[in-house]
């Protein structure tokens, strides 16, 4: 397991051997990618769940194929499912269901804005810019005004700017599919899951999800996969509307696994074992049987927040940090984020004497603020 914080939970898991790296992304990691194999003596099955290490992987393909056993779609299809506004100009090629958008690459482009229906969402084309905090993941704009605003900021941030229709519904009509593709193409693994409350709501992560089987998603999914000649782990991610009942894309996930892929795991699809005995030539595992009643929960801190209105009835709920058995990334996870919420309290509501100019916050801004700091936890 291979991070660059002792504090990432996942490090802790007695199922893990971990190991620190200065960076994840950039020639600096190809080398340590090197070094590693070296240490561990055989070649290993390479389970990619960062974007940037993902698109390092990607681009020195050639020097790392031979030291570990991965599968990925060309580079300039990562680039393409990577990249916001790309992929949106593919899906307008190949009939593929997305939101109305507009690609902004500069000024004079921002005035076609005016051509979409309020609300709707501008995101930086190419995500990089959002890991590395160069710019927001995403702005929401409730008039055009704020849009162009938006737009101007965001194109001076990252030179590209995805913007789009919202998709009118509540986050339990967001759906997700999760898969791996191996040799000739076989799609292996499959699974659809639903999300049943997001953080923020409206525009974040998962909180809570659970299976949700739905062909039309699947068919959806493969008949795309087949199209660009898909290799790898991935994932779609879909919204049904409500005003037209038709299921439209958010985002892809590609070369990777994705946050919800725990989820599948737990109600009986093991995606990264399932690709694992593929690339190693091992025998596939008997198909068994799906648990719908599993519901995973992103943390505790979502139970918090949200109580038990989202999860349905008789579920068996499962907390993406705790388990009885490897308790250790959780007693890291729970105390870090508490003291990171703690410590910008106390920074956030300091009197104005001790924060100098700044202005002292009113209840209502206050209130806001700290929902957003557990949801960003």
């Amino acid at each position: 397991m291979v991070d660059r914080k002792r504090s990432n939970p996942a490090l802790w898991s007695r199922y893990a051997h971990p190991v620190l790296a200065d960076s994840l992304h950039g020639p600096s990691f190809v080398d340590f990618l090197r070094d590693l194999r070296k240490r561990i003596g055989e070649r290993p099955f390479l389970v990619i769940t960062d974007e940037l290490a993902l698109l390092t992987i990607s681009e020195y393909r050639k020097e790392l194929e031979g030291l570990y056993h991965f599968r990925l779609p060309t580079h300039d299809m990562v680039i393409m499912l990577h990249d916001k506004a790309r992929f949106h100009e593919s899906a307008g090629e190949h009939g593929w269901p997305v939101p109305n958008g507009v690609v902004v690459r500069d000024l004079a482009g921002v005035r076609e804005i005016t051509s979409l229906r309020l609300p709707m969402i501008l995101k930086p084309a190419d995500k990089r810019h959002f890991h590395e905090g160069h710019a927001p993941r995403l702005i929401t704009a409730e008039s055009y005004a704020g849009a162009f605003s938006a737009a101007e900021r965001l194109l001076a941030q990252t030179g590209e700017v995805l913007v789009q229709e919202t998709v009118e519904g509540p986050d339990d009509n967001i759906y997700f599919c999760l898969f791996y593709r191996g040799r000739n193409g076989e799609t292996l693994g499959m699974f659809t899951g639903q999300k049943l409350a997001s953080t923020p709501p409206g525009t974040g992560s998962t909180a809570f999800c659970t299976a949700a089987a739905n062909e039309e998603l699947e068919r959806t999914t493969k008949n795309l996969l087949d199209q660009v000649n898909y290799f790898g782990f991935g994932g779609v991610e879909y919204k049904r509307d409500t005003r037209s009942g038709r299921f439209l894309i958010i985002e892809p996930t590609v070369g990777r696994t994705d946050w919800q892929e725990e989820s599948a795991t737990l109600v009986g699809i093991n995606i990264p074992l399932i690709a694992y005995r593929h690339e190693l030539n091992l025998p596939p595992l008997p198909a068994g049987p799906v648990d719908g009643r599993v519901v995973w929960q992103g943390s505790w801190i979502e139970r918090i927040r949200f109580g038990a209105k989202p999860i349905p009835p008789h579920s068996v709920v499962v907390d993406g940090f705790w388990r009885r058995d490897d308790p250790l990334p959780a007693l890291v996870h729970y105390p870090c984020n508490l003291q990171r919420v703690v410590a910008s309290a106390v920074a956030f509501y300091l009197p104005p004497w001790l924060a100098g100019s700044r202005q002292t916050p009113g209840k209502a801004a206050r209130s806001r603020w700290f929902s957003s700091k557990l949801s960003s936890s």
